[in-house]
């Protein structure tokens, strides 16, 4: 029975191991990950300088477009009828209509700028908060093997040639104390 008392303290000193090793591990991972995950949380950003610049032009593009196609019907239109009636009032809300495209376009922009700040910020919330529980877990976990293998330590003590002896002879005379007239 001592080979069952060494494995149960085998299985102690194991346990005990891999929580400090789930522990270290943890320290470890958090260490690089946590102050990126802990930056987007306090500062989310959205679209990089560059994307957003891109994306700024590429919608200007499209209002210029426009605005030529205009001005250039307009003045199709003056030489075509001779008439320049009109014309200084069409490019003049052309100019309006590009501006108010533009304006359209980097509102869009800048919401969607937000929204994918937002999104970042919830998502590394969301990673801090996995990596809390599932250290945590881990830990747990390793350290609950530890009461198991301290009961098991414990009760390989219990059994032995000292006490099946132990046993037997507490048998021996409860038989004996039964056999005798006014016994048990």
């Amino acid at each position: 029975m001592r080979s069952a008392t060494g494995h149960a303290q085998d299985a102690f000193k194991q346990s005990s191991n891999t929580a400090t090793n789930a522990e270290q591990n943890a320290s470890q991972d958090r260490s690089q990950l946590t102050p990126f995950l802990e930056r987007e949380l306090n500062s989310p950003t959205g679209y990089s300088p560059d994307e957003l610049n891109k994306m700024n032009v590429a919608s200007e593009q499209g209002a210029g477009g426009a605005e030529s196609a205009l001005k250039g019907e307009a003045a199709g239109q003056v030489a075509r009828t001779r008439n320049s009636a009109g014309y200084s009032t069409a490019m003049d809300e052309a100019a309006r209509d590009k501006t108010r495209a533009l304006s359209a376009n980097s509102l869009d922009i800048q919401g969607k700028n937000a929204d994918l700040a937002q999104k970042k910020q919830q998502a590394a919330a969301g990673q801090l908060g996995d990596i809390y529980g599932t250290d945590v877990k881990e830990t747990l976990g390793a350290q609950g093997l530890l009461s198991g293998d301290v009961n098991a330590e414990t009760d390989s003590g219990k059994s032995g040639w000292y006490q099946n002896m132990t046993s037997l002879m507490d048998s021996i005379a409860k038989m004996s104390a039964a056999m005798k007239p006014g016994g048990i």
